[in-house]
């Protein structure tokens, strides 16, 4: 379904010629607070692909693995009573955490591939109409140039691989799955010290939905602005990935970059597009240590 979501919806946009949604885009101006990078950016085909990774559906499948998987580690267990089982074999309760975060992460990074492969596959195959700038008429001997009056607007069927490149949304990729790492990594802290697994996704929906709406409530207004730092989705960041990548040549692997003032002299730095994955994979392994400490130290409830 991850493959086949991307190149839907890809195909749906491949339908409409972008500039008809200029003056929308001007409607939902007093909206652009809300938007990690200017509105105008979503009437580009990179811009519009990159929406991908804000799609609901894609979300939800996200979140609804990681969640499942996540809860599944320890309170999963003790809620169909083969913890006791599992832990009079020959393994160690660290060893038992480590596996099943090992085959879960693989199974993330699957799904996240799967998306990347469905926008590749869906650059790749689909079309679109595109306006043909008109030719220019320039004077001999000077650089006056003017548009020809009797020249009729011409589109063009363009392949979308001709537009964008795939490889834009590499970056925004290892994005979606850091921040479905975390929520995994959430998830296995919450079971660690629950015994009812269906408490324990009720306490990481929880926790999720108060985080998004602390990331609302910090683009409201200016005053509300320092609450950024303290939601995680302050470097959940395809959109902007995809924005200073192909419009500020930003590498797609810096953790930071160096910015400069008028006089060439470096004045601050601001993280890059790994550096946001980092911060939400460096958060995710954080919660896993406490959750292999807490489950190390618990006792183990009887069936």
């Amino acid at each position: 379904m991850l493959v086949f979501f991307p190149w839907v919806r890809i195909w749906t946009v491949s339908q409409f010629e972008l500039s008809g949604f200029a003056p929308l885009i001007e409607q939902l101006k007093a909206f652009e607070k809300f938007s990690p990078v200017p509105l105008s950016q979503f009437l580009t085909y990179e811009g519009i692909v990159g929406l991908t990774f804000a799609e609901p559906i894609l979300m939800l499948a996200l979140l609804t693995y990681s969640i499942a998987r996540g809860s599944d580690v320890v309170s999963g267990e003790l809620g169909r009573g083969t913890m006791e089982m599992l832990l009079a074999q020959p393994i160690s309760r660290i060893k038992l955490l480590l596996s099943h975060g090992f085959i879960s992460v693989i199974g993330l990074a699957g799904l996240c591939i799967c998306t990347w492969i469905g926008i590749a596959i869906g650059l790749n195959t689909n079309s679109t109409l595109v306006v043909q700038p008109k030719t220019e008429i320039t004077i001999p001997g000077t650089a006056i140039a003017f548009g020809n009056p009797f020249e009729e607007t011409t589109r063009v069927m363009t392949p979308l691989s001709e537009l964008v490149a795939a490889e834009l949304y590499v970056a925004p990729t290892i994005n979606l799955f850091s921040l479905g790492f975390f929520v995994f990594c959430l998830s296995v802290f919450m079971s660690s010290f629950d015994q009812y697994r269906w408490r324990t996704i009720g306490l990481v929906i929880g926790v999720y939905v108060a985080q998004l709406l602390l990331f609302i409530l910090s683009k409201a207004t200016p005053k509300t602005h320092f609450l950024m730092p303290f939601s995680i989705f302050g470097a959940y960041q395809p959109d902007w990935m995809v924005q200073s990548i192909s419009r500020e040549n930003m590498p797609m692997f810096a953790i930071y970059r160096n910015r400069l003032n008028a006089s060439g002299f470096f004045s601050s730095f601001e993280i890059g597009p790994l550096g946001y994955s980092l911060i939400l994979m460096g958060l995710g392994i954080a919660l896993y240590v406490a959750a292999m400490i807490i489950f190390h130290r618990r006792d183990i409830p009887a069936p």
